[in-house]
């Protein structure tokens, strides 16, 4: 995302263009209350106008009470100034994977649905930034009113929460870091992790494998861990050969499912495993019948995440359903609360998730 200058093309006046380039950065946060703004000269250099079109800019700014301009000094955006929202506000998604596979993934288009529901009453306009996961502070350029941040990694809490106290207003949505300041809206992957975990253990299992998918997010990294505390818990040996960890959502390595082969053909392979994706569920139960094996007569599977294709499967799939829809609305509410008040949320919210069990799992053997 590069730095928003006046285009020569728009029939907006050039002055006019100026204006609302630093009532955004005012709103946005890059220009606080209180503090002093870049001065004529270096604003008309930055933005590619003659100095007395920013001088025209400035002039009009002032008047309206945006700004404080003192002789010898410099300009300023006043003490305690609360910006008047926009006629339409500019909301930024912010994503480190394409935009068209962000809408086409099951989780962050459901997410995407929530966040339709939330603006159904409301006059904003709404862009998808992809932003790679090393270069987050970027965000920080956009010029939005608002941003949503999906997925964010644990390399860049640190970085989001900088932006956060510069008065960058921004709701984080499908992570919950230890540290992390910013407002946030999560599912409770560890209860439905423990939920599933349960389930198998109740119904007999005492080897279970795991497959894994994106170790660097924060529900993978919940998942991961809430499975090998729940085994412990259990006193169920956990056998690290049994556990696959891959880097992508949506496909399994060709290694990955050379691995799962040979787990499966192993005389002392697992009765079930526990899936941390609905895509990784597919694969599991795609190469357990290659192998021969009956689903869940030979092996039990819990996938995570509930399309209305997981009740359609045969067998249908015992799965973890997160409120996705919901979290996606929810995010969005809080964040034009806070652009229409100024007011920060002061609210995390971490939703809970439902196992939905159908036939996919069984007792060892086959034995409901």
């Amino acid at each position: 995302m590069s730095i928003q200058v006046v285009d020569r093309n728009n029939p907006l006046p050039r002055y006019v263009q100026a204006m609302l380039i630093i009532q955004q950065r005012i709103r946005s946060g890059m220009y606080r209350p209180g503090e002093r703004i870049p001065g004529e000269r270096d604003l008309a250099a930055e933005l590619r106008v003659s100095q007395m079109t920013m001088n025209r800019a400035l002039m009009e700014l002032e008047k309206q009470g945006w700004i404080l301009r003192e002789h010898g000094k410099g300009t300023f955006v006043p003490e305690n100034f609360c910006p008047p929202p926009p006629e339409v506000l500019q909301i930024g998604v912010v994503t480190h994977i394409p935009a068209e596979h962000a809408l086409e993934d099951f989780y962050l288009g459901s997410l995407f649905r929530g966040m339709q529901r939330a603006m159904v009453n409301s006059s904003v306009s709404l862009s998808i930034l992809e932003v790679p996961a090393d270069e987050i502070e970027k965000i920080g350029e956009a010029l939005l009113d608002g941003l949503l941040v999906l997925d964010m990694l644990e390399q860049n809490v640190e970085k989001v929460n900088q932006l956060y106290r510069a008065g960058l207003k921004m709701v984080v949505l499908g992570a919950s870091w230890e540290g992390l300041e910013v407002p946030f809206v999560d599912s409770d992957n560890v209860a439905g992790t423990r939920a599933a975990l349960e389930h198998l253990i109740g119904l007999g299992h005492r080897r279970v494998g795991g497959v894994f998918a994106l170790p660097h997010t924060c529900n993978t990294q919940d998942r991961l861990r809430t499975f090998r505390e729940t085994l412990r818990e259990r006193c169920i040996p956990i056998d690290d050969s049994l556990v696959l960890m891959e880097e992508e959502a949506t496909l399994i390595s060709q290694t990955g499912r050379e691995k799962i082969r040979q787990i499966l053909r192993s005389s002392e392979r697992p009765s079930a495993f526990f899936c941390g994706g609905y895509y990784l569920a597919l694969e599991v139960m795609r190469i357990a019948r290659e192998e021969g094996l009956r689903i869940p007569e030979d092996l039990s599977v819990v996938g995570f995440d509930d399309p209305v294709s997981a009740a359609l499967l045969s067998p249908p799939l015992t799965t973890v359903r997160q409120p996705l829809d919901e979290m996606g609305r929810l995010a969005t509410e809080m964040l034009l609360e806070w652009l229409k008040n100024t007011a920060p949320p002061r609210h995390r919210v971490v939703l809970p998730t439902r196992l939905m069990v159908r036939q996919s799992t069984t007792s060892p053997g086959g034995n409901t």
